[in-house]
């Protein structure tokens, strides 16, 4: 009976389109000739104008549908599909101006057999055909593309795309399609989806630029088959780069304000990310935001420390340290940061806070802000910034008439019992799960213990300086390490004779003082004390002294100036009469002029003027280089006459006879020079040149022979003038 049957069904399907020809309702194709004329004109399929890419399909739950695409001007343009069966007959769907028509397996076309399609558009005159399509419309079905809710990740750098498969649509292919901004699409293959339930696709992932993604699916039919239709391209996927672009910014605290809080200020722009053209939406998943992490460092005992804050332009904290970072967040998670930090506020307020110390405790007093406040009191060692506060909360009070805050610790709990200098601060919030409430309310230090005995100064030394001077001079208090909290030395010196004392006060920044006026041979005692604001600091141990009437001594130095004083001046004044000595001595004893060194030798008034030459050198006095070589040259030789001898020129006789020394005549001088005229007279007498042999033998023995130099004597009359030998060479 089956078979019968399965025989039956298509000739069924055959017959209906009988029933629908005789007229033509609203719906179903109709198999009549369509309503325009010339139906086989127009232009060709494949032309560049027209309807194209045509598809057909079983949608599930839906029916049929069959979809194309029209290119040209769209006005008056009226869409038919025709189908043909296998017998021939043909019939048509009127579209309109919609490029889409579902119909159902009751509208007369056969869809468990292959059919042609094909879609015909008419416009005024003209018609125009898309390419045909033969295709079994049952089994030619169109998956649904991926739902919304695509879950992105990245991994082993890169993009991993999951999402539930649609319902009784397994076994699909799948591919997509990418762009950046301002560039085309480009395909990509996901492959054979085999997992039952979820489908996934791997894609490039880009570093520093935003991606859109879109994918479709269709019916895999097995290997080498052609698939079935492509389903519609599914929403945009959008995808921010792998690195976010981090912001440069900087932060600006101004100083603690009146009310305990500074304002910080972002200088700086945020990054603009470039976006494809379908990811401009507000929650596209392409976009990058940033937040402001707010860690507060201070009074650690706090219920809530962090706190995470989209980024903005100005906020305000209190003067506690705090740890700042601006993180980049996209779909992916947070990216990396950048860090700041920002000190705590160190200016402190001496005075302002009241600390008293009993037996049983400490109680801490400070100027309430408002009623209601959570205060957070945080102290820590000086100089141990980095190592953690201790800190403890008050829980909210009553309103004080005095306009007070209280705080009591026993001794036993330990807090600032150590003798050191401990930075106190005073935190208030009226919301203190919330790090951004808090307000400085007091920043000073305290000096923890017996400040009283803790601050007395452990050395003192006195030092002489004078008949009523002294000096005295102490090592500086542990309170001075404790800014703010010494406020004055006290120097008392007490005489110990009269039991007179008096008392003078320094600056906390001074270790030494003098003292004046103080009585020779008296004895005194010195002691120094630290005072705070509110409390006067304990003595230190006396310092005795004696002031004695003191005979200054030179020291060994002075004697030694002193001696090296008396030396240089007996050697000063020994050099001076020396000197003058010398001098005097100078002109009252000349020194006697020498043969060989004079320019003047007398010689006797007889001896007249004679030349001669000395021709050996062999007695001469001394054998001297610079003698030798002055007398190397010619020498002249003048000697006066005696008064009232004048000479005679035409004769050379008597002049030859008065060349002549007499024997026992002193030598004249080497230097001796004749005067003017007598050279003259010399020159112009033609006998005054060479010596005759006989006139040589005259001049033996003298000086000039001795050195075996030619002389020229020259005799010129003058009166009763000293005699004159003067030798030139």
């Amino acid at each position: 009976m089956g078979q019968p049957v399965a025989r039956l069904v298509p000739l069924l399907l055959l017959l209906l389109p009988e029933k629908g020809a005789e007229a033509c309702g609203t719906s179903g194709c109709c198999f009549q000739d369509p309503p325009y004329q010339d139906a086989n004109s127009g232009s060709p399929p494949g032309s560049a104008s027209g309807p194209r890419d045509l598809n057909c399909y079983r949608i599930f739950g839906a029916g049929y549908e069959c979809s194309w695409e029209y290119e040209g001007p769209t006005a008056g343009v009226s869409h038919f599909l025709r189908c043909c069966l296998r017998s021939g007959r043909c019939c048509y769907f009127a579209a309109g101006s919609a490029t889409k028509l579902q119909f159902s397996d009751q509208d007369g076309v056969p869809v468990l057999y292959a059919v042609t399609l094909w879609v015909e558009s008419w416009a005024t005159n003209r018609m125009e055909k898309s390419p045909k399509v033969t295709l079994n419309l049952y089994s030619s079905v169109k998956y649904d593309p991926p739902p919304g809710d695509i879950k992105v990740s990245r991994s082993a750098g890169q993009l991993c795309m999951e999402w539930e498969t649609p319902a009784r649509q397994d076994g699909a292919e799948v591919q997509f399609r990418h762009r950046t901004p301002g560039s085309p699409w480009k395909l990509g293959d996901c492959g054979h989806q085999d997992d039952a339930g979820f489908e996934s696709c791997l894609c490039p992932l880009e570093i520093d630029t935003a991606q859109e993604f879109q994918l479709q699916r269709r019916r895999w039919l097995g290997p080498g088959a052609p698939g079935g239709p492509w389903s519609s391209w599914s929403s945009p996927v959008c995808v921010p780069p792998e690195t976010p672009p981090q912001p440069e910014v900087r932060f600006l605290v101004e100083p603690l304000g009146t009310d305990g809080r500074r304002r910080v200020t972002l200088h700086g722009q945020l990054p603009q990310l470039q976006l494809p053209e379908g990811c401009h939406g507000p929650e596209s998943g392409a976009e990058v935001t940033y937040h402001l992490h707010l860690h507060m460092l201070s009074c650690p005992c706090k219920a809530q420390a962090t706190r995470t804050l989209r980024l903005r332009k100005m906020f305000f904290l209190s003067g506690a340290a705090y740890d700042l970072a601006v993180i980049s967040r996209n779909r992916f998670g947070p990216g990396p940061n950048q860090s700041w930090h920002i000190p705590a506020h160190m200016h402190t307020e001496p005075g302002v806070l009241n600390i008293s110390a009993r037996t049983n405790g400490t109680t801490m007093h400070w100027p309430a802000q408002a009623p209601g406040l959570t205060y957070c009191i945080e102290w820590q060692p000086q100089g141990q910034d980095r190592s953690p506060a201790t800190c403890t909360l008050t829980a909210p009070e009553d309103w004080d008439p005095a306009g007070m805050a209280t705080y009591h610790w026993s001794q036993a709990s330990g807090a600032m019992g150590q003798k050191a200098c401990y930075h106190i601060t005073i935190f208030a919030s009226a919301r203190p799960e919330k790090p951004t409430s808090w307000s400085t309310i007091l920043s000073t230090h305290h000096f923890g213990g017996n400040a009283s005995v803790a601050g007395s100064p452990q050395h003192m030394s006195v030092k002489i300086l004078g008949l009523d001077l002294v000096s005295v001079d102490w090592t500086p208090s542990l309170l001075s390490t404790c800014p703010g909290v010494l406020k004055e030395y006290v120097i008392r010196c007490r005489d110990e004779n009269s039991d007179q004392v008096s008392e003078l006060r320094v600056n906390p920044t001074e270790t030494q003082v003098i003292l004046g006026g103080l009585r020779a041979g008296a004895a005194y005692s010195v002691q120094v004390r630290a005072d705070t604001a509110t409390l006067k600091g304990a003595w230190s141990q006396p310092q005795h002294f004696r002031m004695e009437v003191q005979v200054f001594e030179l020291s060994d130095l002075s004697i030694v100036l002193a001696s090296l004083g008396s030396f240089l001046s007996v050697l000063l004044l020994g050099v001076l009469v020396y000197l003058s000595l010398n001098r005097a001595f100078r002109h009252l004893c000349p020194p006697l002029p020498t043969p060989c060194a004079s320019t003047a030798v007398q010689f006797p008034g007889s001896q007249g003027k004679q030349a001669w030459q000395w021709a050996s050198p062999a007695d001469f006095l001394e054998d001297e280089e610079e003698e030798e070589e002055s007398l190397n040259e010619a020498l002249v030789v003048t000697m006066p006459w005696d008064k009232g001898e004048e000479a005679d020129l035409d004769i050379l006789g008597p002049l030859k006879d008065k060349m002549e020394l007499p024997r026992g005549a002193p030598e004249p001088a080497l230097d001796t020079e004749l005067p003017l005229e007598d050279r003259r007279q010399v020159q112009g007498y033609p006998g005054v040149g060479a010596l005759e042999p006989g006139e040589q033998d005259s001049l033996e023995g003298s000086p000039a022979q001795m050195a075996g130099l030619p002389l020229l004597l020259i005799q010129s009359p003058r009166s009763s003038d000293p005699q004159h030998v003067g030798l030139e060479a």
